[in-house]
């Protein structure tokens, strides 16, 4: 099974494994097989992250000021700090 790999630096226009040549795609991202990802991890590389946008409104934070869901506790879009994300003060 092929492995999604990128680079530790973005100006990396292509790398050599072995005598397999690879170059990325438009968005950064190596198509190497398992073999040739285990040696690219070890000069620095790392496995491209697939989880993608999710819909579980159980999961990051909804701040307490706009309503914005967010993966962290200092909303991006007001500014607004919702703590733990949960109500310990029994409103």
């Amino acid at each position: 099974m092929a492995k999604k790999m990128i680079a530790p630096d973005k100006r990396v226009a292509e790398t050599v494994v072995g005598n397999r040549s690879y170059k990325p795609n438009r968005s950064g991202v190596y198509t190497v097989s398992d073999r040739d990802a285990k040696a690219m991890k070890a000069e620095g590389f790392f496995e491209a992250s697939l989880m993608g946008a999710t819909t579980n409104e159980n999961l990051g934070y909804t701040c307490t000021g706009c309503g914005f869901g967010s993966w962290f506790k200092k909303c991006s879009r007001c500014g607004h700090d919702n703590g733990s994300g949960i109500n310990t003060d029994g409103d």
